[in-house]
């Protein structure tokens, strides 16, 4: 596949079209969602994934992580192209989760079904990139993270990836009438901590943060050690992933799925991005990846040297229907050969 091409909606958008703000002019013009999409509301509704890897992705949207949302937008065939093209993952599907604050923002949940990764940008350009969240140095990770804990069905699960992008806390306590206000059916007050414990568990404890540095100090006395701190103490220091640079996120995110997925270790992962790309397309020019960003990528990653990926045993759940999912699987070696333009994501 490479990044994009004949396999996802768009390609990966030639660097000599960023702005001075880090993505992409065609990223700008596509993202103009300006209200919360009816489809991405999480209320009495219920996700499934028959797939057998299925992937989570929850960026934070609000303002405080400024232009990383859009840089993610811009990146994402490049991530897409490369899981297929190096076979990381065989045949995920996705849900996008976007999260701010349920306490000040107009879209604070916006949940997609999960997808054939193909298909994602249906629902990138569905999310309403609010760009708000209410200034105390926490938002609603912890009311995504019970959505995906109880109101989502894995049943064929084997190797699930939980991934946030984020830079705050998230809120301790959840509470009854926040949970239905936003989800419907009946719940009772809750912890994160309990909820992260029992998502850690679904999802066979591969649940990561990407960590991006709060400049800060919120209205509730947050600040970057006290928002580290929190996050290891309901993840683990070795599922809490430091970003180095904005425009490091494609990298790093799909070196996540790379090693996690158990089909790279992360020396392996590092000689990925030196070979990056597969196949060169006529006309297209190849730039080896820098050595500085292998360098922030090394060091960003290093909590995941010696990861060992949890064996699930094979599910034996009987399905009637053809999973949608599988379709695209006589596609991947034909996209694989064309262009590669995702080596610099």
């Amino acid at each position: 596949m490479g990044g994009g091409g004949s396999y996802y909606d768009r390609d990966v958008t030639d660097k000599s079209f960023r702005t001075s703000a880090g993505y992409t002019t065609t990223t700008e013009r596509e993202l103009r969602q300006s209200s919360m999409d009816p489809a991405l509301l999480p209320k009495n509704r219920r996700v499934i994934c028959m797939a057998k890897n299925p992937l989570v992705y929850n960026p934070d949207v609000t303002g405080s992580l400024g232009n990383l949302p859009k840089i993610i937008y811009d990146k994402w065939p490049g991530i897409v192209g490369q899981i297929v093209a190096r076979k990381y993952l065989p045949d995920p599907q996705m849900s996008i989760a976007a999260t701010g604050d349920i306490r000040s923002d107009r879209s604070p949940l916006q949940m997609a079904d999960f997808s054939a990764l193909r298909n994602l940008d249906k629902w990138f350009k569905k999310i309403h990139f609010e760009g708000n969240g209410g200034g105390q140095g926490s938002e609603s990770y912890a009311m995504t993270a019970y959505y995906y804990a109880y109101i989502c069905d894995m049943p064929k699960v084997e190797n699930p990836i939980y991934l946030i992008t984020a830079d705050e806390a998230f809120v301790e306590n959840l509470y009854a009438d926040d949970l239905r206000e936003h989800f419907g059916g009946e719940h009772g007050d809750t912890t994160a901590k309990k909820v992260f414990d029992d998502l850690v568990e679904k999802f066979k404890e591969n649940v990561f943060l990407i960590h991006r540095r709060y400049a800060g100090i919120g209205s509730e006395g947050w600040t970057e050690r006290k928002i580290v701190d929190q996050w290891e103490g309901v993840l683990g220091q070795e599922r809490v992933i430091h970003l180095p640079d904005d425009l490091a996120i494609g990298d790093i995110t799909l070196g996540v799925y790379a090693i996690v997925s158990g089909t790279r270790t992360l020396k392996q992962y590092l000689e990925d991005m030196r070979t990056r790309p597969l196949d060169l397309g006529e006309g297209i020019k190849y730039e080896p990846q820098s050595d500085k960003r292998i360098k922030q990528v090394d060091e960003a990653l290093q909590p995941l040297k010696d990861f060992k990926p949890v064996k699930s045993v094979r599910s034996t759940v009987t399905v009637t229907k053809k999973n949608k999912s599988t379709s695209v699987s006589s596609k991947k070696e034909k996209a694989s050969k064309k262009g590669d333009r995702s080596w610099k994501i």
